[in-house]
């Protein structure tokens, strides 16, 4: 299909776009920590030898396989962190652009595989990577730290299909050892880009998306053999997909009244969400992309004039890209590359509605289907392509190139965000943290108070306003405050975060004098809270809220109640943290026996995760090492 000469252009190209897109990333690595970055990294401050990073690895539970391989990753950064971003984000930049050479690669063997000419071949595997490489609406997807997970995923899914389109190539020749190279690359590809997020098990979607279009089928093979190997490797693993998403419906009241929509409500709104997604995609928009999309609004029904059209709007795609799958496959490729990437962040799981790293895969189906268009089209007005195609490129990279600097400076980004989406909790929470630190105390105050006045089911947003009152004028009556606050936490709407600002709040409280506020305080609005019907069923909640009491307690001396609370707390679930606040509470309370029981009686249970049971074993030792020590020295010092 191609030359040595037309390889080494497009190589050449390929290399000239991968460091332009370094320059174009490389203001962001004054970039710093957001969302749940914290959340999922934070053991990497106990990482100091080989052991700990292992106990950190196994410890993710950002999903069911904890995402051990992407964990992995960070350990070599665990120096710099909490106090730098760039390491982390040099290696989210780096592997990013080994994602787009890798595109590259998949996007010449299925050149090969559609026998397209050697300028056509040319055009798509240098013009694809580089509008991939430089789309705005993907630098989330590494300019935020913990989308690692996501990029990483993708990484083992395009080695996946690489490996998979080079057996295939000998298919017709070799059929038996191109099945078992097809199957090996499809088995590892899947594990790896598992182990790293969970979306990487819409491998085997991918390549039956191909196989349904764009592929020929082998006509060398025995029509029942490829059937089942079809059916086995690619229709299976859709099956248990599909099967996996209708399990989790319907939505329980619990899960709605945490979410604030149902089902059906995340479909309507994913139907013009997916739409928005497909024109940011393409159409390159200065100033609209960002990390906060917390506040975008729930269609509530079928009868807003926008709504209909985009999901009615999706259903004809659907249904014209099956009826048209033989006339006009690259046409039914691009949707139904498009939807098998969205499928399991997109539909019916109830994730947060919005967030723009879900394209990061997904939209190399259109956007490979377009330039093999293009690639194709007269010689008359091949110039005139590849003119507007470069013009569109730059203008990409421009735009990319703006956002990147914005990422660079964390203050002056976190004021844009707020600015640019006002109904965001965590863009108007971010940015005051920022005026805390540039501006002082009282105008974060201010802020956090204007958020909650424009936005009463984020009320409470005022824990941490109460809080950080507390901190800098703790001789003022806060009274009035705390029972403004205890009225409004029954009607807030869900955030996990309530519990942590608590936690915080009690924190303060027990350190410094503040009027008005005390761990009898503290107890009262986590009550409030737990009155609250989107907190009162959660289970994980729960546990916060019995968690939080049982400190309290503890504080207070009463440990037989703290004990009770923590009981409370591991009947909702058990953890290791909650292990280890048992022990220490027993041990305070010098009940060394009952602590060893407790120990034994935590050893009953078993993790799935062979991961999760080493660890879960490995504490419980130090566990009993640590109270077998302070018996000890209990006993020397009577």
């Amino acid at each position: 299909m191609t030359t040595g000469r037309q390889r080494l252009i497009a190589t050449l190209l390929l290399g000239l776009t991968v460091l332009c897109a370094w320059f174009s990333y490389a203001p962001a690595l004054g970039g710093a920590f957001l969302l749940d970055d914290v959340s999922n990294l934070n053991g990497l401050r106990l990482v100091e030898d080989r052991l700990s990073a292992l106990i950190f690895v196994l410890s993710g539970d950002a999903g069911p396989v904890g995402r051990p391989l992407a964990l992995a990753t960070f350990v070599p950064q665990a120096a710099a962190w909490g106090k730098t971003a760039e390491p982390f984000l040099l290696v989210n930049i780096l592997i990013h652009l080994a994602n787009g050479c890798l595109l590259a690669r998949v996007l010449y063997l299925l050149c090969v595989a559609l026998r397209l000419r050697e300028g056509q071949a040319l055009f798509v595997v240098t013009t694809v990577p580089a509008i991939w490489l430089f789309m705005p609406l993907l630098a989330s997807s590494s300019l935020m730290i913990i989308q690692r997970m996501t990029t990483l995923s993708a990484f083992f899914v395009l080695i996946g299909l690489s490996g998979y389109l080079q057996a295939r190539q000998k298919i017709e020749l070799q059929p038996s050892r191109s099945l078992v190279g097809m199957t090996l690359s499809l088995i590892a590809g899947t594990s790896l880009a598992v182990l790293a997020k969970e979306s990487g098990v819409l491998l085997p979607l991918y390549v039956l998306v191909l196989e349904a279009t764009v592929l020929s089928r082998p006509a060398g093979l025995i029509l029942w053999r490829w059937q089942l190997w079809k059916a086995v490797f690619l229709l299976f693993p859709a099956a248990v997909v599909f099967a996996y998403l209708t399990w989790r419906l319907p939505y329980s009241d619990e899960l709605v009244l945490r979410r604030g929509f149902t089902a059906w409500e995340r479909l309507l709104t994913e139907s013009r969400i997916l739409w928005q997604y497909l024109f940011s995609a393409l159409v390159p928009q200065p100033g609209v992309f960002g990390p906060f999309h917390d506040g975008y609004p729930v269609a509530r029904t079928l009868l807003n004039p926008v709504t209909v059209l985009a999901f009615f709007g999706w259903i004809v795609t659907l249904v014209l890209a099956v009826l048209w799958r033989r006339r006009y496959p690259l046409f039914t490729f691009a949707v139904l590359w498009f939807f098998a990437g969205h499928l399991l962040e997109s539909t019916v799981l109830p994730l947060e509605l919005y967030f723009e790293h879900r394209n990061y895969l997904p939209v190399i189906g259109p956007l490979s289907a377009l330039c093999i268009l293009l690639a194709q089209v007269p010689a008359a007005r091949r110039r005139l392509v590849y003119a507007a195609t470069f013009g569109y490129v730059m203008i990409n990279a421009l735009v990319l190139f703006s956002q990147t600097s914005l990422w660079g400076n964390p203050p002056a980004a976190a004021q844009y965000w707020q600015a640019r989406f006002p109904e965001s909790v965590r863009a108007a929470t971010t940015a005051a943290q920022y005026r805390l630190a540039a501006d002082g105390p009282q105008d974060a105050l201010q802020a956090l108070r204007r958020l909650a006045d424009n936005n009463p089911e984020a009320g409470y947003i005022m824990i941490p306003a109460l809080n950080l009152s507390c901190i800098i004028a703790p001789q003022e009556d806060h009274e009035p405050a705390v029972a403004e606050l205890k009225r409004s936490l029954k009607y807030v709407s869900f955030s996990y975060a309530t519990g942590t600002m608590l936690s915080e709040l009690f924190t303060t409280a027990s350190r410094v004098g503040c009027n008005g506020v005390d761990s009898e305080t503290v107890t009262n609005l986590a009550g409030a809270v737990l009155d609250n019907k989107r907190y009162k069923n959660d289970t994980a909640y729960n546990q916060l809220h019995h968690t939080l009491i049982a400190r309290i307690l503890r504080y207070k001396g009463q440990y037989v109640e703290a004990i009770q609370h923590l009981e409370q707390a591991i009947a909702h679930k058990p953890s290791a943290d909650l292990n280890m606040l048992m022990v220490t509470t027993y041990a305070d309370s010098q009940d060394f026996d009952a602590a060893r029981a407790f120990i034994e009686e935590a050893r009953q249970v078993r993790r799935w995760h062979p991961g999760k049971q080493f660890l879960w074993s490995n504490g419980l030792d130090e566990l009993r090492r640590y109270v077998d020590e302070l018996a000890l020295h209990a006993k020397q010092d009577k």
